[in-house]
């Protein structure tokens, strides 16, 4: 699975990371998006996911700072 790290990124930054990483590999899910624990980069992160159409959800219920983007 392909994956995108944010530590250490602004949140433009990130935001256009992310949109060009989702756009890059949209034939290509599910992909990773790993935000850490900031909630402002969990929710810049799934406002561009929306705009895709897709379903984002955290790795795992004690990992909420990777988030995993599929179709539904």
């Amino acid at each position: 699975m392909k994956s995108l790290d944010l530590h250490g990124k602004s949140y433009e930054e990130s935001e256009e990371l992310a949109s060009s990483f989702i756009d890059r590999n949209i034939n290509d899910l599910p992909i990773q998006i790993i935000t850490g624990n900031s909630v402002e980069m969990q929710k810049i992160v799934k406002k561009i996911v929306e705009k895709y159409n897709l379903n984002v959800e955290p790795k795992t219920h004690y990992n909420l700072g990777c988030l995993i983007i599929k179709d539904f």
